[in-house]
């Protein structure tokens, strides 16, 4: 049996999504996330197995601490022949913060000049996305938002998790509801579980896994 992940205890729009290094989800991954991680805990990248991927629906429930994603990625799914339909859906149990920001894009000219190198880009685009504005959201609208019947879709861009010894696991996702304004989501629980709606698991380096080949067979 797969082991599920448990512990011990209780900027923005992309203007062209593949120059964004993997990198960036994660500079102020402890300070949003409102932890002290111990000294060398490190997010571990879930941009291979993630990006493009879209959150179709967020179910939660306070009594039970728990929050389920049920996430879609027709990419991994075309190319590990999942069968038609096939999502991932991330458990989360003993649930203790969710948080959610939103961007306000600053509304000035932008453009990268063609010919320019991946990093002057780079560099660009990191300017550009500094004079956006953080704002706080409310994560039950954000919720409801993505829920059965709503037709709407939180589209990732990036995400990062971080599961330190005996402590708690964190999860970041960086990405756009409805194609449009930019969110950024955290996650602390006590447990996660990567499960398949057609009642397959996935340990975490299984799901990532499947990833890496997609990318590598590009």
């Amino acid at each position: 049996m797969k082991r599920a992940y448990r512990t011990t205890r209780r900027r923005k729009s992309l203007i062209r999504p593949e120059a964004k290094q993997l990198s960036e989800c994660f500079p102020t991954f402890a300070e949003n996330l409102l932890i002290n991680l111990p000294s060398g805990s490190h997010p571990l990248a879930l941009w291979d197995s993630l990006h493009d991927a879209e959150v179709v629906s967020i179910r939660s429930s306070l009594l039970q601490r728990n929050i389920e994603l049920d996430i879609e990625n027709k990419h991994l799914g075309g190319l590990h022949k999942l069968r038609e339909g096939f999502r991932f859906l991330f458990h989360l149990e003993g649930v203790e913060s969710v948080r959610v920001l939103r961007y306000a894009i600053w509304p000035g000219e932008f453009s990268v000049p063609s010919g320019s190198s991946r990093e002057e880009e780079r560099r660009l685009i990191e300017e550009y996305q500094s004079k956006w504005r953080q704002e706080s959201a409310s994560w039950n609208e954000f919720e409801s938002a993505i829920m059965v019947g709503n037709d709407q879709i939180f589209y990732i861009h990036d995400a990062a998790i971080v599961i330190p010894n005996d402590d708690i696991i964190g999860l970041k996702l960086c990405g756009q509801l409805n194609h449009s304004k930019y969110h950024e989501i955290f996650l602390r629980a006590e447990k996660l579980t990567i499960l398949g709606n057609d009642a397959s698991r996935y340990s975490l380096d299984e799901f990532r896994r499947l990833g890496e080949i997609y990318w590598a067979s590009r």
